[in-house]
């Protein structure tokens, strides 16, 4: 217990640095670790009962991370920046496929949990999830049609400027 309370009061003390946190933990009198976990304990009951589940799933698989890479792009540190560009790599990939999946599987109980958990996981610093999708799964394919894609990519670079001009 004594270890619950220390992770919520170095939580506390991180978010307190954000004053508009600070000045609502003190206006509601509680801590501003409690008042996160609260409001992720609330989020995760909406999702799991789907209940704006969608909205939600989208606020933390693009809002929080397109914050995140503009702070990796003002600092000066360059891991961030791998970590923040594979996102968006391994981003764009789930996004397309989950357009197909979602027909399939919306039905499927805690499916937005499930895609909310997979978001997460692609982000989260300690599993840094997207770098090893990345290296298991796309760099493989990237390497052996980079060719052909660089060709295709030119070929419809080339035929759109035509059409413009």
């Amino acid at each position: 217990m004594d270890q619950l309370k220390q992770k919520i009061s170095e939580l506390s003390q991180e978010l307190e640095k954000i004053p508009m946190v600070k000045l609502v933990a003190q206006k509601a009198g509680v801590e501003a670790g409690l008042i996160a976990i609260g409001i992720m304990s609330f989020l995760f009951v909406m999702v799991f009962f789907g209940l704006g589940a969608s909205l939600i799933v989208h606020v933390v698989g693009i809002l929080y991370p397109a914050y995140m890479s503009f702070k990796a792009i003002e600092s000066p540190a360059e891991d961030d920046d791998t970590l923040w560009l594979t996102y968006w790599v391994v981003f764009a990939v789930y996004n397309f496929a989950d357009r197909f999946i979602d027909y399939l599987f919306f039905w499927v109980p805690c499916y937005f949990l499930v895609k909310l958990i997979v978001l997460v996981y692609m982000f989260f610093p300690q599993t840094r999830g997207a770098i090893r999708i990345y290296n298991v799964f796309f760099r493989p394919i990237f390497k052996i049609y980079e060719a052909q894609i660089d060709q295709a990519l030119n070929f419809a670079t080339e035929e759109a400027r035509k059409k413009i001009n």
